[in-house]
Formats: C-alpha cells, sequence, structure tokens
C-alpha cells in the first residue's frame, strides 16, 4: 500500500468496491458507510466518497426497480420529513446566497449527508441487519486504524487539506509535513481532512468495536475484536482531538447511567453543579484551565503538533459568541449552507483577541442556525430528539435493548463533541442508526 501513490491506492479501491456492488442488495450502501471517513481527493477536487454517492444511489435505485430490493425510505414521518425539510433548506439558503454558482461547490455535501441518512433508514428494519451495519463501521475503523500507523511511523500522508498547511517549509525544498515529522512532532488525520474528523469517526467506530466484542460469544472473534480496539485506541490517541476526550467521557457516563443505579442518583446533583459552573465563565474558564495544566504537565502531548489548549479554548469560545451574534443577523434563511467561513469573524466579540481563528463555527447548532436559518435548525433539532425518543422506545425490548443503550450513548457523546465542532458526517449515519431501532420496536410491538 505504501508503494502506491495515494491516487492510484484510491482508484483501485474504488474500482473494487464498484466491482462489488452488485454482490448484494445491501453492499452497495456499506460501501457508501465504508467511505465516510475518507475525504482524500481522487480527481481534482473529487472525493472518494463523492464519487460513490450517486454510484451507491443508482445501485439502489437500479435494485428497486428490479423488485431485488427496497425503495429508499424517503416519505417516512416525522424523520424523513425534518430530513427533508433541512436538505432543501440547505440547498435553498445557498442559491440564495449565492446564485447557481455554489451548488457544485458546497452542495455536493448534500447527496452525501442525505444518502447516508435515508439508506441507513432502509436498510437496518432488524437486529441483524444492525449487527452487520456494526461490523462494516468496526472494519472501516480497522482500515482507518493500520493507516494512521503508517502516519506516525512512516510518514505516510495522504492528500489532505489540512496536511497541505503542516508545519514549516525546511531547506532544500522539504515540505512542512516531513519537516514536521523529522521535528518530532505529528499529528495523524487517516484518509480525513483533519485529525478533529479522523477523531470523529472513532468517537462512533470505538463503541460499536466495544459493543461487538462484549457481545459477541466467540472467544476468538473476541480477541480478535479486543486487537481491533486497540489499534483504533492507538489511532485515536494520535488525533490529539482533546474534544473528542469530552465526547468520550459522556458517552461513557450515559452507558454506565443505564447500568448503575447509584449513577443513576448522582447524575442529577452532577448536571446541576455543571450547570451551574457554566452560568459564571470565570469558574468554567478556571476550572478548564487547570484540567488543561493537569494534562499538558504530564507530558502526553509532547509531540502533538497542536495549539496550546487555552488558546484552542478561546477560539472555540470566541467563534460560538461570534455565530450566535451571526444567527441574531440573519434569523430566518442565514448566509448559505457552508457560507458561515466567510461571515462569522465579522462578529466576533469586542473582546476577541485570538491571533488566528477556525474556518468555521465550532459549534454544529450554531453553524446549522447562522447558515440555514431557524426553519433548517428546528428540523435538525427534531432529529436529534426523535433519534432520542426512538431510542427510548428501544429499551423495553430485551432484543433491542443493548442496542438502544448503544445508540443512546453514542447521540449523547457526539452532542458534547460537537458543542465545540463543526458538522460531521458521521451524524447522518448514527442519527438515522438510532431512528431505526425505534422502528424495529414499533414492528415488534
Amino acid at each position: 500500500m505504501l508503494a502506491l501513490s495515494t491516487k492510484a491506492l484510491a482508484i483501485l479501491i474504488a474500482g473494487t468496491a464498484f466491482g462489488t456492488m452488485a454482490a448484494s442488495v445491501a453492499f452497495p450502501y456499506y460501501i457508501l458507510v465504508a467511505t465516510i471517513p475518507v475525504q482524500v481527493d481522487l480527481i481534482s477536487s473529487i472525493t472518494v466518497t463523492k464519487l460513490i454517492t450517486p454510484l451507491t444511489i443508482g445501485m439502489v435505485t437500479f435494485n428497486a426497480l428490479t423488485h431485488r430490493g427496497p425503495w429508499p425510505l424517503v416519505m417516512r414521518w416525522p424523520a424523513g420529513y425534518l430530513a427533508g425539510v433541512f436538505f432543501l433548506a440547505s440547498i435553498v439558503s445557498l442559491v440564495l446566497a449565492e446564485g447557481l454558482r455554489g451548488l457544485p461547490g458546497e452542495a455536493a455535501k448534500i447527496p452525501v449527508y442525505g444518502a447516508l441518512f435515508f439508506l441507513t433508514l432502509t436498510f437496518n428494519r432488524t437486529p441483524e441487519d444492525f449487527r452487520r451495519l456494526l461490523w462494516v463501521i468496526a472494519f472501516t475503523g480497522l482500515g482507518e486504524a493500520l493507516i494512521t500507523a503508517a502516519q506516525v511511523h512512516y510518514g505516510f500522508v495522504m492528500p489532505g487539506d489540512w496536511r497541505k498547511n503542516l508545519g514549516q517549509p525546511g531547506e532544500g525544498g522539504v515540505d512542512g509535513t516531513l519537516s514536521a515529522i523529522l521535528d518530532g512532532k505529528i499529528r495523524a488525520e487517516g484518509t480525513t481532512s483533519h485529525p478533529i474528523m479522523l477523531a470523529s469517526f472513532f468517537l462512533m467506530a470505538i463503541p460499536c468495536t466495544a459493543f461487538l466484542c462484549l457481545t459477541e460469544s466467540r472467544i476468538t472473534i473476541r480477541i480478535m475484536l479486543g486487537g481491533m480496539l486497540s489499534l483504533m485506541g492507538y489511532a485515536w490517541f494520535y488525533t490529539f482531538a482533546r474534544s473528542s476526550m469530552i465526547g468520550f467521557v459522556v458517552m461513557s457516563v450515559v452507558a454506565v447511567f443505564f447500568h448503575s443505579r447509584a449513577v443513576r442518583m448522582l447524575l442529577p446533583v452532577g448536571a446541576l453543579l455543571v450547570f451551574t459552573g457554566f452560568l459564571s465563565y470565570q469558574a468554567i474558564s478556571e476550572s478548564f484551565s487547570t484540567g488543561v495544566h493537569a494534562i499538558e504537565s504530564g507530558g502526553l502531548f509532547g509531540k502533538a503538533d497542536v495549539n496550546e489548549a487555552s488558546g484552542s479554548w478561546e477560539f472555540r469560545l470566541e467563534s460560538i459568541v461570534g455565530g450566535w451574534r451571526l444567527f441574531c443577523a440573519h434569523p430566518w434563511f442565514g448566509v448559505g449552507f457552508g457560507q458561515s467561513i466567510w461571515h462569522y469573524t465579522k462578529y466576533l466579540p469586542a473582546w476577541a483577541n485570538h491571533s488566528s481563528h477556525p474556518s468555521t463555527i465550532h459549534n454544529v447548532f450554531l453553524e446549522v442556525a447562522s447558515e440555514l436559518g431557524v426553519f433548517a435548525l428546528v428540523a435538525f433539532l427534531g432529529l436529534w430528539l426523535w433519534a432520542l425518543m426512538s431510542t427510548k422506545r428501544g429499551l423495553p425490548h430485551p432484543e433491542l435493548r443493548p442496542y438502544a443503550i448503544l445508540m443512546c450513548s453514542i447521540i449523547f457523546g457526539q452532542m458534547a463533541f460537537l458543542m465545540i465542532t463543526p458538522m460531521v458526517r458521521e451524524i447522518w449515519l448514527t442519527l438515522p442508526m438510532a431512528i431505526a431501532i425505534g422502528t424495529m420496536a414499533r414492528a415488534k410491538a
């Protein structure tokens, strides 16, 4: 794999995927899921996922026309309608802001999100279907872990946008990436465009793999899954994504909540203390700084090519305030899908003094609000609420309860993560996965 160029490797993978799409009715969908973390350019600015998406949609449609497979579940109440409102608002807001010239760029993300969402509802109708999907996610995570290990130890670099600006150019034409590696600084991104995006994928892949490991009856398979978990944990560590740590902590607390009465009793008290702390900016800032100092003093981030954690928190906070003010200025239809990068810095607070700011608002809910407006925000929040309600419906059913706990934990972990992170692809898989649990519960009832 290291002997091939990255584009040749991507073409080989894409060709293999296309050749095997007809193997089963659900296989095109599984190929699409496996490309979630693949954000490298294949041809010009066309990524592997953007190429696979129309092929997947075409194959699913062909199977439906020939009665080999089901039609995509688009008109399903309320999830399908809420998602439809969100995607329609995304296109309309982009056209209003940029005209038709904006459609070939940012709008290319919408078919990817839509295909993941609606096909997940279509192909996960039984617990057996759901478990097969977990295996696809687990093996995709293994692939990302192996690529990350190659990056960490051999300097194997995929053509991601973040890597192009890593480090400083060295003497003799040595690019920034190599000079950073030679200096002992590394932060892996796998096949994604940024380490945060890789950490986001592992925030989904690691709990799914752990679930399979805990519920598998065969000891040899459990050992194999344990090894996969170790590799994924290793790869996640080298993303140095401190925001994903918050997601994992929240996810763990939610998972334990369903198995420990003591946690259920103490959780309201802890939530009250956290809420009280957030009422005081000084209190939360001091607590954050103390935690950051404790971590950094231990040397865990000595090899990370990352910003100082306090500085990272500072520009996130400034971008969140700027995003809120941008939403207040454009409350109805926003500034256009994917366009906040060009607008939100004009609305930063007067006390903002960080030297640089991220390319977009680091809060997915404010990102949606400021870019798409209040109607799309209501639909987006409705999807999260319906996903959680769907997992609740699965809890009384013994066969569905473990899957419902898994998805409830992931959803809450992602929610905490996305409070300080922009839009990620994984939510357009996990939200319909959670909703599918509720659909199975209704079918059993």
